[in-house]
């Protein structure tokens, strides 16, 4: 009786957020995805005999997964783990285009998030010293324009892992070449 209760909550869960049919997923979707989030090393022959399929099955699977942006790997550093610092920003700017235009090739920008509310942009940086997030809010941010309120807070911990993709590209020249005024000022 108790496991008839928990799939007809797991059913009705299923009923209410609507992933599967968003998402175009079926119940061997699901499992696939389960099993890939808490062990990102599975192989595809573990996958196939925990949902029955053959290996090429499970490979056309995780393809189609893929393609469709289901499935997504991102490489970084665990903020869990790592020494570093970071910032969330909460802009309310009146360009947000250009202001996230300015940080796209920022070695210390994470991501940019539009919201709704009272700011209406969340930018995140990490960096290796608060010297350095804060130079780049008060040099980029705290004078534009185009900004009319920030708030920054620092990041204290996280309740999961945080997979923080990071900015680096060696080829990019902008990056390259960045005078990098920010990090003198305070």
């Amino acid at each position: 009786m108790k496991n008839t209760n928990y799939f007809s909550r797991i059913d009705e869960f299923k009923k209410k957020t609507k992933f599967n049919e968003k998402l175009g997923l079926d119940n061997r979707d699901n499992t696939l995805l389960t099993l890939i989030s808490k062990n990102p090393d599975i192989s595809q022959e573990e996958i196939a005999r925990a949902i029955k399929l053959s290996q090429p099955s499970v490979g056309a699977r995780l393809r189609k997964l893929r393609e469709k942006g289901i499935l997504y790997t991102v490489n970084g550093v665990n903020f869990r783990i790592v020494d570093l610092f970071l910032a969330k920003v909460d802009v309310n700017a009146t360009d947000l285009k250009e202001v996230i235009d300015k940080y796209k090739d920022c070695p210390f920008f994470v991501n940019a998030l539009v919201m709704s509310g009272r700011y209406n942009l969340c930018l995140l940086f990490t960096a290796t010293d608060l010297k350095r997030l804060e130079g780049i809010v008060n040099s980029h941010l705290r004078g534009n324009p185009k900004v009319k309120d920030v708030e920054m807070n620092i990041v204290i911990s996280t309740a999961k892992d945080l997979i923080l993709p990071l900015n680096i590209d060696y080829n990019n020249e902008k990056q390259i070449n960045c005078p990098q005024e920010c990090k003198d000022c305070l």
